[in-house]
This record gives C-alpha cells, structure tokens and sequence, in this order.
C-alpha cells in the first residue's frame, strides 16, 4: 500500500467485529489514526491488543443519528470511512425490524454524517446474500434476495451509490462472501468445526451439498485496503471472493484433515433451512481488473492459520 494510509484519519463502524477487528489492527499497523466506532457494551476482546491504540467512541446504528457521530467522532473529520456495522450477521441474532433500521437507517445516518466530512473514500459493506443462489456471481447481477439480511444490504449499497451520484460521496461498494480467519464467531462453520474438532466432540451438521466461496479474513482485509487506495474503485461495486466453490461437507473434512481429528461429523443430522442456498460463489475479475485484488491464501492454507489461532487463543 506503500504507506498511503500513514497519518491519515479512519473511522471504522463495527469495529469490534470479525472482519471489522482485523481491518482495525491492519490500519494501526500501517500508521493510520483509527476511529473505532462500537455499540455500548460491546465487547472490545478483539482489538484488545491495539485498543490502546485507536479512538473508541460508542455509536448505535440502530438508534443514534448522525448528529450524535459527528459530535463523537469530534473535530478530527475521517479522511477515510469504513462501513462495516450491521445487524443480522448471526441469523439467530436480530429480528426483521432490527436488521432494517439497522442496515437501511443506519447506514442513512453514517452517509449524512460523511457528507459533512467530505472523506477521501467512503467504503460500504455489502453482503453476497444481496445476489440469492448463483455460481460464479458478477457485480452486475440483478440482486435476488432470499431474507430480511440480504434485503437490507441491497436497500444500503442503493442507498450509498445514490450519495455517491447525487453528493460526489466517493463510494464503494464491497461485497465479500464467506469470510472465516482467526476469531471468528463460533456459530460459523469453519471456527464451528474448529472448535469440535479440538474438543472431540459430535458435530451436527445438515446434508453438507452446499456450496460456498470461503476467503479468508486477511484476504478481504487486503480488499478493503486496495479499495481505499484506487481511485478507480470510486462509484464501482466488488466481489471479495476467491471464485472457488467448495462444499460445506469438503470444508469440515478439511478442517478435520488439517487437526487430525477423528470426530463424528454427523452429516444430515440438521435440517436444511428454508429457502437453502444451495450454490453461492462469486467472480473474482473485476477486482483484479480494477484494484489488483486477487485473493492469496489458500482454503488448506487459510484454515491452518485458524486452526493455529484457536490453538493459541489466550482467552
């Protein structure tokens, strides 16, 4: 990135998340001064090695407005903002009404906010649930959602590029697929399996038939990056994938080869859920094409690094 973000100004909302925590840590490290933005009462463990480090202000998308961002965010106007809260990530977390004001309004409040910060780039997270099922799915797809998640990302990528046309907010649009890394959410597949396979327990799973386009959590970091330093990334939306298709079941079975674990993955022990997105990969090209992004790390490779990682983890 040949030190383009060194000095410069970067709020990050769902700061304390997964992929949120390591892009966190990635722009300590390469010198930006970092607005981490939070609900109240979350939990911090994530960044606890860089906390010390970075401006942690409490912001409820659900519920403050962008008069109260500006005023926490104080008079240190971020020259770049990364866009990363939302509700409904964990499916069993969060009902409709949460996930829309959340994810729609919310994102309203953070635009309204950056429209008076003017920033170099403003950065929004959409999701590959805006596509529905599709293999080898292109960023000019027509969106088919099939839940309330999915609904909401489609309704604030609209709304980000429409502060993009209509106020010269300089917007991009990510859109990453099954990320998994280092401290995951144990309710995720990988970490899931991960954590059974350590312990030697039972693992209830559905069928497996499914298929996904893992990437791992450094891979999109990088993503986020490239996406901040391009100028051609500006009005544009990305796949973060790797274009890979791999089934649920290879992905436990890997996880298993890699611990050496000889658990009971009882496949088809759970029921599919309705609807079932059977097939969801994405094509990785314009990414490379526009931002030089291509995903680096390996799916053996990515889930030994977590597999490290859950190993050591102190917590």
């Amino acid at each position: 990135m040949n030190g383009f973000l060194g000095g410069k100004s970067a709020l990050v909302t769902g700061a304390g998340g997964h992929i949120g925590s390591h892009l966190v840590r990635a722009l300590v490290n390469q010198g930006a001064h970092v607005i981490a933005a939070v609900r109240a009462g979350s939990d911090l463990s994530r960044i606890a090695d860089v906390v010390e480090r970075v401006n942690v202000i409490r912001f409820d998308l659900m519920t403050d407005d962008a008069a109260a961002l500006i005023e926490r965010v104080g008079h240190n106007a971020p020259a770049l903002v990364f866009h990363l809260g939302a509700a409904g990530v964990n499916p069993a977390k969060g009902g409709a009404a949460e996930i829309m004001q959340t994810n729609v309004m919310g994102t309203f409040q953070v635009l309204e906010a950056a429209k008076t910060w003017k920033p170099e780039r403003f950065i929004f997270t959409g999701s590959c649930f805006e596509y529905g099922e599709g293999a080898n799915l292109h960023e000019d797809d027509l969106p088919m959602p099939t839940a309330e998640y999915g609904a909401s990302k489609v309704a604030g990528t609209t709304l980000a590029l429409t502060y993009h046309q209509r106020y010269g907010l300089p917007v991009t649009v990510l859109r990453p697929f099954t990320a998994y890394g280092a401290d995951e959410a144990p309710h995720r597949l990988i970490a899931n399996a991960i954590y059974h396979c350590l312990r030697g327990t039972r693992f209830e799973l559905t069928g497996g038939e499914q298929t996904r386009d893992f990437i791992h959590v450094d891979d999109v970091v990088r993503a986020y990056l490239l996406a901040a330093e391009h100028r051609a990334a500006v009005g544009e939306i990305f796949n973060v994938c790797t274009g890979v298709e791999t089934s649920i079941r290879a992905a436990v079975e890997l996880v298993m080869d890699v611990t050496g674990a000889k658990i009971d993955a009882a496949f088809g022990a759970l029921p599919y859920r309705n609807p079932e997105l059977w097939i969801l990969s994405g094509d990785p090209v314009k990414a490379r094409e526009k931002i030089g992004f291509a995903a680096q790390i390996g799916l053996r490779e990515g889930i030994a690094r977590t597999v490290e990682w859950f190993r050591q983890d102190r917590r």
